[in-house]
């Protein structure tokens, strides 16, 4: 806090107006550090004596002889800057800079309630000002330190919180394997009526905790600045394939009318991330269908011309759902906030979906908006502006069983030779029950070195490789089956873990695996990222039919 004028007060005498000049002239010159003082009369300052002004104009011919024996208030300043002593010092200092230099030599007169307290000096002035700016940087300087005190803290904290995140992840991806995983086998078991409900629920219940638990990973990546997206070249009608296919089961299920159009304008091939796109897209569709009960969800896809070079993507989902109530219509897009209890009651949720679709959009570049009338329905829309594919989509080139990823000794009669490393036992159970449904059989290892051990000892077409095993772990166990020989590089390694986290997968590419399948293991994805590794021709159509059921 900046002091006020009552520090600036100066031991100085006050001269009566009918003091001489040379009374004060012997004032002065008995006193060297005496530099200023007020002439004063019933307690009221009216005039002010400056050492140097004084002095000049005694030594000026004459002086002596004019302004010796006559009262001091023919040498006075007449009008000197009065302040009060209440005033702060930073705003003397700001006026005497702007209107009033000569106080700074000259000095200036101190008042209180209009009487006369004191004279105050430049120098004075300099000292407090010197001392409250000592004082500035000192407390800048502990500031200064704090922050970075603070700033190693929360990179701390950021870092244990990441850390934290991908443990629980995997922690929880873990069990949620099985619990998923087993399901879908009980699933196609053959389960009366009864059962096959109970099991749907429990499928249910695991997909519901797995997006809750996307939805927190992916908040923290964008809270964190960690979202980064991935622009590849897409057809847009993949997004009116994927959407039709995922939810107009799920619609139906429902009672309702579901359709994805697309437009015929604009460019089909564009350049952008189309996992964060339909990210984005499946959000809204999934919730015009969670929120209507009856009528219809209509999805519209379209691609408007911007520049040679770009476009913007438009997607609308409109839904005759029971719309957003005007009041919760500004926080719709805030985290962890629904529309009313009521409705978090009803159907479920965290919250957290619109708010992370509001992020991705802005992340490439767009926005996000709503309209909607409650019991009437809603429409959500979104735009993203994006670039048009400069070439059009490339062909596959025919696989080449010679080639370095071939798969080795496969066995046409049995599906190919499978080894699977894995340390958790249920998550064993799992991977060979889906495997069993093309016909096809593996062997187990618990850690990275065993792994090492059966590859060494026997041929295999393929390694399901853990990354997180006791001892030694997948990246390891890749790295070492690399170095045996032309028969370790090319064989052909997918990590299969609960490492979910954003560039898990392209760590485990860069450590010279072939492929990636995250924890909880979706099983038609699990056989299209094995047939993509091995070949199309890894199983019989009737075996790849069976896995994709």
């Amino acid at each position: 806090m900046s002091r006020t004028v009552r520090t600036l007060l100066q031991d100085a005498p006050q001269l009566d107006p009918t003091v001489t000049g040379g009374s004060v002239y012997d004032l002065f010159s008995e006193d060297p550090e005496l530099l200023v003082c007020a002439v004063v009369e019933n307690k009221r300052p009216i005039g002010l004596v400056a050492r140097n002004a004084f002095f000049l104009r005694m030594a000026d011919t004459h002086g002596r002889a004019l302004f010796g024996k006559r009262p001091i208030t023919f040498v006075m300043d007449k009008d000197p800057l009065i302040v009060d002593v209440g005033r702060l010092v930073s705003e003397v200092s700001r006026h005497i800079l702007t209107d009033r230099n000569s106080a700074l030599f000259d000095g200036f007169i101190i008042t209180q309630e209009g009487e006369y307290a004191g004279v105050g000096t430049g120098v004075a002035l300099m000292k407090i000002l010197q001392t409250e700016s000592e004082e500035r940087n000192r407390k800048l300087v502990a500031l200064a330190e704090q922050l970075g005190r603070a700033r190693i803290e929360a990179l701390s904290a950021n870092q244990a919180k990441s850390e934290f995140l991908a443990t629980m992840s995997h922690e929880i991806r873990t069990p949620l394997n099985g619990v998923l995983g087993v399901t879908q086998m009980l699933q196609d078991s053959g389960l009366d009526e009864e059962q096959a409900r109970l099991a749907k629920t429990i499928r249910t219940s695991g997909e519901v905790l797995l997006r809750i638990l996307n939805d927190v990973l992916d908040l923290s990546k964008i809270e964190a600045g960690k979202m980064d997206l991935e622009p590849v070249d897409f057809d847009a009608a993949e997004l009116v394939q994927a959407s039709a296919s995922l939810w107009r089961p799920r619609a139906e299920e429902k009672g309702l009318r579901f359709t994805v159009a697309q437009s015929k304008d604009g460019a089909k091939r564009l350049h952008g991330d189309p996992v964060r796109i339909k990210q984005v897209l499946f959000n809204l569709i999934g919730n015009a269908i969670k929120f209507t009960s009856e009528g219809s969800v209509e999805t519209q896809i379209r691609v408007l011309p911007l520049t040679p070079g770009r476009c913007v993507l438009r997607i609308e989902v409109e839904d005759t759902g029971c719309g957003i109530p005007k009041d919760a219509q500004p926080k719709l897009f805030t985290a962890f906030t629904q529309a009313d209890g009521a409705t978090s009651r009803k159907f479920g949720g965290t919250g957290l979906g619109l708010t992370i679709c509001k992020r991705l959009v802005e992340l490439m570049g767009g926005t996000i908006g709503f309209a909607s009338e409650p019991d009437r329905g809603s429409t959500f829309w979104f735009e993203a502006p994006l670039k048009i594919a400069a070439s059009p989509r490339r062909t596959a080139a025919p696989s080449d069983p010679t080639g370095s990823h071939a798969p080795q000794a496969r066995r046409r009669d049995a599906g190919p030779r499978i080894l699977v490393a894995e340390d958790n036992p249920i998550n064993q159970e799992v991977i060979r029950g889906f495997l069993k449904f093309r016909g096809w059989t593996c062997d187990l290892a618990e850690d990275g070195a065993k792994a090492v051990e059966a590859f060494d000892a026997g041929g295999y077409d393929l390694i399901l490789m853990d990354i997180q095993m006791p001892g030694m772990d997948g990246f390891e166990a890749t790295r070492r089956i690399r170095t045996l020989g032309d028969r370790g590089a090319s064989l052909p390694i997918i990590a299969l873990t609960a490492n979910a986290m954003r560039g898990d997968d392209r760590r485990c590419l860069a450590a010279g695996m072939n492929g990636y399948i995250s924890k909880p293991i979706d099983r038609p994805r699990f056989f299209a990222e094995i047939d993509r590794v091995l070949g199309a021709d890894s199983g019989s159509p009737e075996q790849a039919a069976a896995g994709a059921a």
